[in-house]
Parts: C-alpha cells; structure tokens; sequence
C-alpha cells in the first residue's frame, strides 16, 4: 500500500505542475483567450472520461499492475511532449494523451478496494486523496519554483520534471504485488464494454455517478477560474500562483490522511459527502462576495481568499473519498475496477463540462460568474443525496 500512495503522489506532480504557469502561457505567451485555457484543461478531462471505464475494465480483465505500468509510460511521453511544445495544437495533442493515461485512476482505487476492508476502506480513500494532495502540494510548488529556470517558455521545465517523476513512478510500479486472489476474471464474466456501462447507470450506482458528476462540474469551476482570480484580484505571478496551490495542498493532505475517517465515522460516508459539499459551497459563495467588494475585510484580499479557498478545499477534500469509498460498496467484487471506473469517468465528464462552461463565463463576466454557476451546481447535488442507495453487509 505505500508504494501504491507514493506512485499516486508522483503521478499527481505532473497534473499539479501545470496550474501556475497555465494562464501565462497561453494567455499572455500565446495571446489566446481564456476560453481557450480552460479547453486546453478540458481536453485533458475529457480524455480521462473516455480512458478511465476502459483502463478500469482492462485492469479487470488483465491485471491491475500492467494496466498501471502501461499508462505511466504513456503519461511520461505526454508530459515530454507537452514540454516541448510551442503551439498550442502540439499542447492539446499532449495533453489529450496525458489524459487519457490518466484514466488510471479507477485503477488505482480498485487496486485500494482489493486491499482493504469494507471498514477501512474510507480510511484508505482518504489516504489516495492526500496522496493526490501531496501531488499537488509538490506539483504546483515545482511548476511555480522551475518555471523560471532555463530560457525556454514558462512550461518547459515543470514538464520536464513532471516527466521525469512519471518514469519513476512507473519503476515504482515493478514493487507492487498482485491480490492474493488475482485479477483476471472469468471468461464468462467478461461484458462488453458499452453492454457493462449501460447496465451500471441503471444500477444503484447511477445515482452515485450523478453525484461524481455533478461534485466535478462544480468543482472544475475551482479548477479552471481559480489561477486567474490569483492573476486579477491579488495580481500574482506563476510563483506566487504555486504557492498557494501548495497551501491547498496541505489542506487536502491534513483532511484526507487525518481528518477523514474521524468525520466519517461521525457522520457516516453520505453525510460526510453532505458536509463536504456544504462547505464547498460556503467557500464559492465567500469567493463571489469578495470579489464583489461584499465579503468583510475587504482591505486584506489575501485573507478573504484563504478563508474560501480552505473552505472549498476542505469541502472538495471530505466529499471525493467519502464518494469513492461509499462506490466501491455498493459495486460488486468482480466488476469493481469497472464501476469505479465509471463513476469516476463520470466524475471525469462533470470535470469537462465544467472547464468548458468555466471559460466563457469567465470572459462574459470575470471571476463571479463561473464561481457562481460552481454554487448553483452544488446545491442540486446536495438535493441528490437523500436518494443515494446505502450499500448493504455482503457488497
């Protein structure tokens, strides 16, 4: 289990170096708008959407280890790419590919479920989210601290790095062992791909792929218009930018590796999702008011921000594990890689409608619109949960 957590950390450092240097060089290197960026961010979600039912399935069929082993290469060539590219048709091919490696995911939370216990799996959930946080607390921090080394563009040297720290998860990946049980499943329990999808959003689990999908669109709102309320309200530069990514980071690290399984022991793992998405929410909300001039405190901009950015990183931080883990209960052993794969390829989906809509919400009206249009999202999840199937004793 920690070779699995630190191949998870590593691999998460080249989606997070990509964040502080993003609006600069595609905005001002490039000139393009922001719409532009946040398609850029899209293409690379929307390739996970596509890859993460398939990976997961395969991871099924021919082992998890392979299928791991097999992306991580193809996501050290994407980054490499990326890194040397100079147009931005080059970085949507690049990103696209690293995407579509990303879609090991699903994988990587089946490869946890098939280790742990119906009780710790929550716990084991929230140690892949910090795992992910310690990639984002070292990935934006890198992009932010390299993107001024060398003379080539702002992106260059963070994906040379990201790529570097791809191969080495990849020879992490030779550590793993494989369940006792195996991983190849019988040949009659192989379904086609599209017939296994269709028969699990008409399942209990489709409600839970709804709120995947939903907890992602808000969340991509975060995501894609974050970096250039840094940029526009507090008029920081890509390393001031990786800073405070690092800050959220830690946020997500102290929730998911400490806090996680207190609150859902408290609350259970629905109600942790309930509350994980109050506080979302609560931090979309004060980010709207304090750009508006409405938020108190009005003469400390840097304050109003960290106080709703805990609030959405302490939200976004309790709900996607309590997700995760509530998932795999309800999904059946044999086909878990598969359902998780789903519901995090909707999760996925939510996350490109998301950076899509984010864009030109942004360009109509600055940052309160798309983080407006995150808190309307928001609530219609938390309508969804009272209807969520609670998983029973022998899933």
């Amino acid at each position: 289990m920690p070779v699995l957590l630190l191949i998870v950390g590593i691999n998460f450092i080249g989606v997070g170096a990509l964040i502080p240097v993003l609006p600069y060089t595609v905005i001002e290197m490039l000139g393009l708008p922001a719409s532009v960026m946040t398609m850029l961010l899209a293409s690379f979600a929307l390739a996970m959407f596509v890859a993460n039912p398939i990976l997961g399935r395969l991871s099924d069929h021919y082992g998890r280890r392979r299928v791991l082993f097999l992306s991580l290469a193809v996501s050290a060539a994407a980054h490499l790419w990326f890194a040397l590219s100079s147009d931005i048709l080059s970085m949507f091919a690049a990103r696209i590919i690293a995407g579509f490696a990303s879609g090991n995911t699903g994988v990587i939370q089946a490869m946890i479920a098939d280790r742990t216990t119906d009780e710790k799996r929550a716990q084991y959930m929230g140690l892949l989210g910090a795992a992910i946080g310690v990639g984002f607390v070292a990935g934006p921090a890198l992009g932010g601290l390299f993107s001024h080394i060398g003379g080539g563009p702002l992106h260059q040297a963070p994906f040379l790095l990201a790529a570097g720290f791809s191969l080495l998860a990849l020879i992490l990946t030779t550590r793993l062992k494989a369940p006792p049980d195996g991983r190849i499943l019988p040949e009659d329990e192989k379904v086609r791909l599209l017939a296994r999808v269709a028969v699990l959003t008409r399942s209990p689990l489709a409600l839970y792929a709804a709120v995947a999908l939903v907890l992602n669109l808000a969340f991509a709102q975060v995501e894609a218009s974050f970096v250039l309320v840094l940029r526009d309200y507090l008029e920081f530069g890509a390393r001031e930018t990786g800073w405070l990514f690092t800050y959220i980071g830690v946020c997500i690290v102290i929730v998911q590796a400490v806090l996680i399984r207190h609150i859902v022991a408290r609350f259970g793992e629905i109600g942790a999702m309930g509350l994980g998405g109050v506080l979302l929410v609560s931090g979309q909300i004060m980010t709207v008011l304090a750009v508006a001039g409405l938020l108190p405190g009005n003469g400390w901009p840097l304050v109003q921000t960290l106080v709703a950015t805990t609030a959405i990183c302490f939200g976004f931080a309790v709900a996607s594990p309590a997700l995760s883990s509530v998932a795999s209960k309800v999904a059946g052993r044999s086909s878990r890689g598969g359902s998780l794969g789903v519901v995090q390829g909707f999760g996925s989906l939510g996350q490109v409608i998301g950076l899509v809509v984010a864009g030109p919400l942004y360009d109509l009206g600055g940052t309160s619109y798309p983080f407006s249009f995150g808190a309307l999202v928001m609530f219609g999840m938390l309508a969804i949960l009272p209807f969520l199937v609670r998983p029973t004793e022998d899933s």
